[in-house]
Order: structure tokens, then sequence, then C-alpha cells
């Protein structure tokens, strides 16, 4: 996010250029005068930006020619379908199911994936443009923290990665793989968002869950 220190020091090296490419070219250069509103300039610039990183980015009018970066904000159903086999029975696991939590702005992102027994958090990401222009993939290292009372009984604090395809224009569907640190691995998908944002597993259970 651009603070107010980088918009003024922005707009004092336009003003410095732009002053020395009149001297430059024998023009006149402006009077001590010309920098007096400096600091309204800035103040405008900089609640500008704030607004726009925030809310303006999404706008429709903006997407595409001046904003390439999908919509996600809301919160979304998720499937997880690990490849780890069972060794006592031989047979696979079923599909895990939670909620994805997404805030965003244009500078900012933060996912929050909420399961009956853990909580994963983003730790780091790139929304990725593929070579068609309207398509995107959002890339993830996320920190995953079983509840602790799972934790030294059946699961671990654990790290992994995704990647995630971002389908459509409003965005219906995310879906991919992830790998952890533990060596396993599996599907990924994102549907059915929701505009409202839960804080909590049970939360979002209880007011859209099945």
């Amino acid at each position: 996010m651009l603070t107010r220190l980088h918009i003024s020091s922005f707009i004092a090296l336009t003003i410095a250029i732009w002053l020395l490419a009149l001297w430059f070219q024998g023009m006149p250069v402006l009077s001590a005068d010309f920098i007096k509103p400096f600091g309204t300039v800035v103040g405008v610039i900089t609640l500008f930006v704030t607004v726009f990183n925030k809310y303006l980015w999404s706008w429709k009018i903006f997407k595409g020619w001046y904003v390439k970066r999908p919509d996600l904000r809301g919160t979304w159903r998720v499937e997880l379908k690990s490849s780890w086999i069972d060794p006592e029975t031989g047979e696979s696991v079923e599909p895990i199911h939670g909620y994805a939590v997404i805030r965003q702005s244009l500078t900012f992102l933060s996912v929050r994936l909420m399961t009956k027994e853990s909580r994963s958090v983003l730790v780091a990401h790139s929304i990725e443009q593929q070579e068609d222009e309207d398509l995107f993939k959002l890339l993830g290292i996320y920190r995953n923290e079983p509840k602790i009372e799972l934790q030294g009984v059946r699961s671990e604090i654990h790290h992994g990665s995704f990647a995630l395809e971002v389908h459509g224009a409003p965005v219906y569907e995310l879906q991919g793989h992830y790998w952890t640190d533990r060596g396993t691995k599996g599907g990924m998908a994102l549907i059915n968002k929701v505009e409202k944002l839960y804080d909590t597993y049970d939360q979002a259970q209880r007011e859209i869950g099945n």
C-alpha cells in the first residue's frame, strides 16, 4: 500500500523533474509560490489512492483496461480431496469441507480457510495473469493450525501451497491443487460464494451450511 510519504515523494520528484526540464529548455521557472499548494495536492491524492485501493478498484468501469485483478472477496465453500491413503484400511479419506474467507483490496489479499478441525492462513500469495488475459491463477503458501486438542494426537501444525485457476468474470469458482510439507496433496475447489465475511467455521456453518 502506498503511504502519504510515498505519494509526497513521487509528486515532489515529478515537480522537480518538470522544473528542471523547463530550465534546460530556457523557459522561465515558476516562483516559490508554485509549490505552496503542495500539501493540499498530496492530501487529495492520498485520499483518492486510499479510496481507490479499498473500494473503487473493483468497480466495473475500471475492469480490464485499468485494473487487471479478479475480485475474490467473500466467503466460499471449500472442498478438499486428499490423495492420502489410510494405511490401516488401504482406502482414501472422505473429502474435507469447509469455508474460505477472502478479504481483498487492490494491493492486499488475505485468505483464511476454516474446517471443523483446523484453520489455515495465507503466508504469501501471487495472482498471475495467464496467456489469455481474461484468465488468472491464484498461487499461495499457507500455514495450517489444527485445534489444540488434535495437535500431538492426530494432526500437527504444517505448511502447504496451492495453485488455483480463477474461473469467470465475475468469479464463480476457484479450482486446482494443494501440496503440504507432510507429503500429502490433493484437489481443492472454492465454490458458491456469499458476500458476507465470516469469522469462524461454526458461524459460517450455522448461517450458510447445509
